[in-house]
């Protein structure tokens, strides 16, 4: 079967009126990284894109609500740390010339339909 388990690594700080956490995900002796986000109103959980290539959408894994119990269990809760962290500042990390494709006009010429 396949095992994943989780650790916190770090408080990466404080986003959008909830706590950012690095974990450690060991997936079947295989250590990658991962994301918790947590408010007192929802919960965001992330792994590597190689452990969801092999067990699928971590969500429908069979596993998930263990392990989501098991790394809640870990972590500083909501009201005991939110107030300790900074917030994180994103902009920090983007560079002026920073530029994406995102929202960019699409040639219709550059689109191939294939009938499945």
């Amino acid at each position: 079967m396949n095992n994943i388990t989780a650790d916190v690594i770090d408080y990466i700080g404080k986003y959008d009126n909830g706590v950012l956490v690095l974990l450690s995900i060991n997936y079947n002796n295989n250590f990658t990284e991962g994301t918790l986000y947590y408010s007192n109103e929802m919960l965001a959980f992330t792994v590597d894109e190689s452990i969801e290539r092999e067990i699928g959408q971590i969500e429908l894994w069979d596993g998930y609500k263990d392990l989501i119990i098991s790394i809640l269990k870990k972590v500083v809760p909501y009201d005991e740390i939110i107030n300790r962290l900074d917030e994180i500042n994103f902009s920090e990390h983007l560079t002026p010339d920073t530029s994406s494709s995102f929202g960019e006009e699409v040639d219709e010429n550059d689109i191939n339909i294939q009938d499945v």
